[in-house]
C-alpha cells in the first residue's frame, strides 16, 4: 500500500509539473478528436487518428512500455501495458470529455504526458 502511494505521489508531482511549465503543441487535430503534448515531441515519430478505424496511433522512437488513460480528475482509468515503439488506442475506450495518456518509455522514469480531447 506504501509503495501505491508513493508512486501515485510521484505521478501527481511530475503530472501536475508537466502541464504547469510548457507550452502545448497540438500533434492530432481532427474534428473530433484532438491530442496536445506539453513536453517535448522527441520521442514521437509521428502520432495520428485514423477516422476508418477510429484509432489514435503513436509511434515513438523508444519502445513504450505501459500507457496510462487519466480522466479529467486525475483518476487513471486503464493501463495499457505495450512493450512496443507502437500502440493504437481505440477512441471507443474513451467518452466525450478531457483525457491524459502518460507514456512510459522503456528505461526511464519520467512519464511523458499528452492532452486528449474527445469531442
Amino acid at each position: 500500500m506504501k509503495n501505491l502511494i508513493t508512486i501515485l505521489a510521484a505521478l501527481t508531482i511530475t503530472f501536475s509539473t508537466a502541464f504547469a511549465t510548457a507550452t502545448p503543441e497540438v500533434i492530432i487535430s481532427t474534428e473530433t478528436v484532438e491530442v496536445v503534448t506539453v513536453e517535448t515531441l522527441d520521442f514521437f515519430s509521428a502520432a495520428e487518428f485514423d477516422t476508418a478505424t477510429q484509432n489514435l496511433a503513436f509511434t515513438t522512437t523508444q519502445n513504450i512500455s505501459v500507457v496510462q488513460i487519466f480522466n479529467a480528475e486525475g483518476n487513471m482509468e486503464f493501463q495499457l501495458p505495450v512493450m512496443s515503439n507502437n500502440v493504437q488506442i481505440n477512441k471507443n475506450l474513451f467518452g466525450e470529455g478531457n483525457y491524459k495518456l502518460g507514456f512510459l518509455l522503456e528505461g526511464q522514469t519520467e512519464v511523458h504526458f499528452t492532452q486528449v480531447t474527445i469531442k
